[in-house]
Protein backbone atom coordinates (compact mmCIF):
# COMPACT_ATOMS: atom_id res chain seq x y z
CA UNK A 1 0.00 0.00 0.00
CA UNK A 2 1.50 3.55 -1.04
CA UNK A 3 2.84 5.52 2.24
CA UNK A 4 0.62 8.25 1.26
CA UNK A 5 -3.43 7.45 0.06
CA UNK A 6 -5.38 10.11 -0.62
CA UNK A 7 -3.57 11.64 -3.60
CA UNK A 8 -5.31 11.22 -6.48
CA UNK A 9 -8.57 13.96 -6.03
CA UNK A 10 -11.05 16.13 -8.54
CA UNK A 11 -11.98 19.54 -7.00
CA UNK A 12 -8.85 19.35 -5.23
CA UNK A 13 -8.34 23.15 -4.25
CA UNK A 14 -12.18 23.02 -3.43
CA UNK A 15 -14.13 22.34 -0.03
CA UNK A 16 -15.42 18.73 -1.06
CA UNK A 17 -12.84 16.90 -2.27
CA UNK A 18 -13.36 13.64 -4.20
CA UNK A 19 -10.99 10.43 -4.05
CA UNK A 20 -11.51 8.91 -7.42
CA UNK A 21 -9.88 6.14 -6.32
CA UNK A 22 -12.19 5.34 -3.61
CA UNK A 23 -14.79 6.05 -5.66
CA UNK A 24 -13.43 3.70 -8.61
CA UNK A 25 -13.36 1.04 -5.72
CA UNK A 26 -16.68 1.40 -4.41
CA UNK A 27 -17.65 0.68 -7.80
CA UNK A 28 -15.99 -2.14 -8.26
CA UNK A 29 -17.23 -3.50 -5.28
CA UNK A 30 -20.52 -3.08 -5.94
CA UNK A 31 -20.27 -4.99 -9.51
CA UNK A 32 -18.10 -7.85 -7.31
CA UNK A 33 -21.23 -8.18 -5.40
CA UNK A 34 -23.57 -8.11 -8.18
CA UNK A 35 -21.78 -10.73 -10.38
CA UNK A 36 -21.68 -12.92 -7.24
CA UNK A 37 -25.53 -12.79 -5.90
CA UNK A 38 -26.10 -12.78 -9.47
CA UNK A 39 -24.65 -15.93 -9.99
CA UNK A 40 -25.54 -17.42 -6.60
CA UNK A 41 -29.77 -16.70 -8.09
CA UNK A 42 -28.93 -18.54 -11.23
CA UNK A 43 -30.42 -21.62 -11.62
CA UNK A 44 -31.75 -21.84 -8.15
CA UNK A 45 -32.70 -25.35 -7.02
CA UNK A 46 -33.89 -26.68 -3.53
CA UNK A 47 -33.54 -30.37 -4.30
CA UNK A 48 -29.66 -30.08 -5.23
CA UNK A 49 -28.44 -26.59 -4.41
CA UNK A 50 -25.07 -25.72 -5.66
CA UNK A 51 -21.75 -24.85 -3.01
CA UNK A 52 -22.44 -21.06 -3.69
CA UNK A 53 -26.43 -21.16 -3.65
CA UNK A 54 -25.76 -22.83 0.09
CA UNK A 55 -23.07 -20.39 0.59
CA UNK A 56 -25.33 -17.44 -0.03
CA UNK A 57 -27.97 -19.07 2.02
CA UNK A 58 -26.15 -19.50 4.99
CA UNK A 59 -25.08 -16.14 4.88
CA UNK A 60 -28.66 -15.21 4.79
CA UNK A 61 -29.66 -17.37 7.79
CA UNK A 62 -26.65 -15.66 9.87
CA UNK A 63 -27.92 -12.13 9.11
CA UNK A 64 -31.46 -12.71 9.98
CA UNK A 65 -30.26 -14.30 13.11
CA UNK A 66 -27.90 -11.37 13.75
CA UNK A 67 -31.20 -8.97 13.64
CA UNK A 68 -33.10 -10.71 15.05
CA UNK A 69 -30.49 -10.29 18.33
CA UNK A 70 -31.35 -6.60 17.72
CA UNK A 71 -35.13 -6.03 16.83
CA UNK A 72 -37.90 -6.25 18.56
CA UNK A 73 -40.32 -8.55 16.35
CA UNK A 74 -39.77 -10.63 13.31
CA UNK A 75 -41.21 -7.95 11.24
CA UNK A 76 -38.84 -5.44 11.46
CA UNK A 77 -36.50 -8.31 10.95
CA UNK A 78 -37.53 -9.00 7.43
CA UNK A 79 -37.92 -5.86 6.81
CA UNK A 80 -34.39 -4.74 7.80
CA UNK A 81 -32.84 -7.83 6.28
CA UNK A 82 -32.28 -6.66 2.47
CA UNK A 83 -30.09 -3.91 4.11
CA UNK A 84 -28.55 -6.20 6.79
CA UNK A 85 -27.46 -9.01 3.85
CA UNK A 86 -26.37 -6.72 1.40
CA UNK A 87 -24.04 -4.62 3.49
CA UNK A 88 -22.54 -7.54 5.23
CA UNK A 89 -21.56 -8.97 1.64
CA UNK A 90 -20.74 -5.61 0.53
CA UNK A 91 -18.08 -4.68 3.47
CA UNK A 92 -16.68 -8.00 3.22
CA UNK A 93 -15.87 -7.85 0.12
CA UNK A 94 -14.63 -4.02 0.42
CA UNK A 95 -12.43 -5.15 3.19
CA UNK A 96 -10.76 -8.21 1.78
CA UNK A 97 -9.47 -6.45 -1.53
CA UNK A 98 -6.76 -4.46 -0.08
CA UNK A 99 -5.79 -7.93 1.70
CA UNK A 100 -5.98 -9.74 -1.56
CA UNK A 101 -3.63 -6.89 -3.80
CA UNK A 102 -2.59 -3.38 -3.82
CA UNK A 103 -2.04 -1.55 -7.11
CA UNK A 104 -0.06 1.54 -7.20
CA UNK A 105 0.86 3.86 -10.11
CA UNK A 106 4.35 5.71 -10.27
CA UNK A 107 4.42 9.20 -10.68
CA UNK A 108 6.76 11.19 -11.35
CA UNK A 109 5.12 14.45 -13.07
CA UNK A 110 2.76 16.97 -11.29
CA UNK A 111 -1.14 17.00 -12.18
CA UNK A 112 -2.61 19.57 -9.76
CA UNK A 113 -5.99 19.54 -10.46
CA UNK A 114 -5.65 15.48 -9.78
CA UNK A 115 -4.21 16.50 -6.53
CA UNK A 116 -1.25 15.18 -7.44
CA UNK A 117 1.34 18.12 -6.81
CA UNK A 118 4.86 17.82 -5.95
CA UNK A 119 4.56 18.10 -2.72
CA UNK A 120 2.04 15.27 -2.39
CA UNK A 121 3.98 12.89 -4.73
CA UNK A 122 6.99 13.55 -2.70
CA UNK A 123 5.00 12.83 0.51
CA UNK A 124 4.12 9.48 -1.43
CA UNK A 125 7.01 8.37 -2.50
CA UNK A 126 5.61 9.03 -6.44
CA UNK A 127 3.00 6.08 -5.65
CA UNK A 128 -0.59 6.88 -6.69
CA UNK A 129 -2.65 4.44 -4.97
CA UNK A 130 -5.30 2.68 -8.07
CA UNK A 131 -6.42 -0.44 -6.10
CA UNK A 132 -7.34 -0.56 -2.46
CA UNK A 133 -10.02 -1.38 0.42
CA UNK A 134 -12.46 1.63 -0.24
CA UNK A 135 -13.06 0.97 3.62
CA UNK A 136 -9.60 2.14 4.33
CA UNK A 137 -10.75 5.76 3.68
CA UNK A 138 -12.60 7.44 6.59
CA UNK A 139 -14.90 9.60 3.63
CA UNK A 140 -16.44 6.22 2.98
CA UNK A 141 -16.45 4.71 6.63
CA UNK A 142 -18.01 8.29 7.97
CA UNK A 143 -20.33 8.08 4.89
CA UNK A 144 -22.06 5.03 5.43
CA UNK A 145 -22.43 5.65 8.64
CA UNK A 146 -24.06 8.66 8.48
CA UNK A 147 -26.55 6.79 5.80
CA UNK A 148 -27.22 4.47 9.47
CA UNK A 149 -27.84 7.28 11.35
CA UNK A 150 -30.14 8.81 8.79
CA UNK A 151 -32.01 5.40 8.97
CA UNK A 152 -32.65 5.08 12.07
CA UNK A 153 -33.52 8.21 12.97
CA UNK A 154 -36.13 7.99 9.90
CA UNK A 155 -37.43 5.23 11.41
CA UNK A 156 -37.55 6.97 15.16
CA UNK A 157 -40.26 9.98 13.70
CA UNK A 158 -42.51 7.22 13.34
CA UNK A 159 -43.48 8.42 16.82
CA UNK A 160 -42.49 11.41 17.26
CA UNK A 161 -44.00 12.19 21.12
CA UNK A 162 -42.05 8.88 22.01
CA UNK A 163 -39.34 9.60 20.34
CA UNK A 164 -38.71 13.17 21.34
CA UNK A 165 -39.50 12.02 24.87
CA UNK A 166 -36.25 9.71 24.62
CA UNK A 167 -33.92 13.22 24.12
CA UNK A 168 -34.84 13.83 27.41
CA UNK A 169 -31.97 12.20 28.99
CA UNK A 170 -28.55 14.15 28.64
CA UNK A 171 -26.56 10.69 27.54
CA UNK A 172 -29.02 10.10 24.21
CA UNK A 173 -27.81 13.56 23.09
CA UNK A 174 -24.67 12.43 23.57
CA UNK A 175 -24.59 9.14 21.83
CA UNK A 176 -26.03 10.65 18.43
CA UNK A 177 -22.79 12.59 17.87
CA UNK A 178 -20.52 9.56 19.65
CA UNK A 179 -22.85 6.62 17.70
CA UNK A 180 -21.74 7.76 14.02
CA UNK A 181 -17.99 8.69 14.98
CA UNK A 182 -17.36 5.24 16.60
CA UNK A 183 -19.46 3.54 14.21
CA UNK A 184 -17.36 5.02 11.10
CA UNK A 185 -13.95 5.50 12.37
CA UNK A 186 -13.59 1.93 13.64
CA UNK A 187 -13.93 0.54 10.63
CA UNK A 188 -11.75 3.05 8.84
CA UNK A 189 -9.02 2.59 11.86
CA UNK A 190 -9.00 -1.47 11.60
CA UNK A 191 -8.85 -1.82 7.51
CA UNK A 192 -6.36 1.41 7.64
CA UNK A 193 -3.72 -0.25 9.86
CA UNK A 194 -3.95 -3.51 8.35
CA UNK A 195 -3.07 -2.06 5.03
CA UNK A 196 -0.92 0.39 6.31
CA UNK A 197 1.28 -2.76 8.52
CA UNK A 198 1.24 -4.39 4.89
CA UNK A 199 3.31 -1.85 3.50
CA UNK A 200 5.49 -1.42 6.02
CA UNK A 201 6.12 -5.22 6.52
CA UNK A 202 7.13 -5.54 2.12
CA UNK A 203 9.66 -2.77 2.71
CA UNK A 204 11.80 -4.84 4.91
CA UNK A 205 14.77 -5.95 3.54
CA UNK A 206 16.68 -8.90 2.94
CA UNK A 207 18.32 -10.31 6.35
CA UNK A 208 22.01 -10.57 5.25
CA UNK A 209 20.97 -9.73 1.38
CA UNK A 210 19.68 -12.79 0.76
CA UNK A 211 16.69 -14.12 3.63
CA UNK A 212 13.49 -13.10 3.21
CA UNK A 213 12.50 -12.65 6.58
CA UNK A 214 9.51 -10.44 5.77
CA UNK A 215 7.66 -13.26 3.92
CA UNK A 216 6.37 -15.22 7.65
CA UNK A 217 5.77 -11.89 9.32
CA UNK A 218 4.12 -10.86 6.07
CA UNK A 219 1.85 -14.01 5.69
CA UNK A 220 1.14 -14.24 9.49
CA UNK A 221 -0.31 -10.43 9.08
CA UNK A 222 -2.52 -11.06 5.74
CA UNK A 223 -3.93 -13.88 7.52
CA UNK A 224 -4.71 -11.67 10.62
CA UNK A 225 -5.80 -9.11 8.31
CA UNK A 226 -8.46 -11.01 6.79
CA UNK A 227 -9.63 -12.03 10.17
CA UNK A 228 -10.23 -8.71 10.56
CA UNK A 229 -11.39 -7.79 7.92
CA UNK A 230 -14.25 -10.26 8.09
CA UNK A 231 -15.43 -9.20 11.97
CA UNK A 232 -15.42 -5.74 10.92
CA UNK A 233 -18.16 -6.07 8.34
CA UNK A 234 -20.00 -8.25 10.84
CA UNK A 235 -19.47 -5.59 13.46
CA UNK A 236 -20.05 -2.83 11.03
CA UNK A 237 -23.35 -4.70 10.22
CA UNK A 238 -24.67 -5.66 13.53
CA UNK A 239 -24.21 -2.16 14.87
CA UNK A 240 -26.26 -1.08 12.00
CA UNK A 241 -28.92 -3.52 13.00
CA UNK A 242 -28.68 -2.46 17.01
CA UNK A 243 -28.96 1.10 16.10
CA UNK A 244 -32.35 1.26 14.30
CA UNK A 245 -33.23 -1.93 16.29
CA UNK A 246 -32.83 1.13 19.41
CA UNK A 247 -35.28 3.29 17.49
CA UNK A 248 -37.83 1.27 17.16
CA UNK A 249 -37.34 0.33 20.86
CA UNK A 250 -37.75 3.59 22.01
CA UNK A 251 -40.74 4.51 19.89
CA UNK A 252 -42.41 1.06 20.88
CA UNK A 253 -46.24 2.86 22.14
CA UNK A 254 -46.17 -0.20 24.59
CA UNK A 255 -43.56 0.73 26.44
Amino acid sequence: MPAFPYLLYTFHGGLFKINITTIGMMIFTGLVVLVFLRIAARGLDVRKPTKIQNLVEWVADFTANMARDTMPSERVVQWIMPLAFTMLVYLFVANWLGVIATVALSVHTPIPWLGLTAANLAAGHNDVPLFDSPTANMSMTLGMAAMVWLLSHFVGWRHPKHYLRHYLNPMALIEEITNPLTHGMRLFGNIFAGEALISVLLGIPMLFHFIPIRLPLLLIWLFYSGFVSTIQAYVFTILMTLYVGQKYHVTDVRH
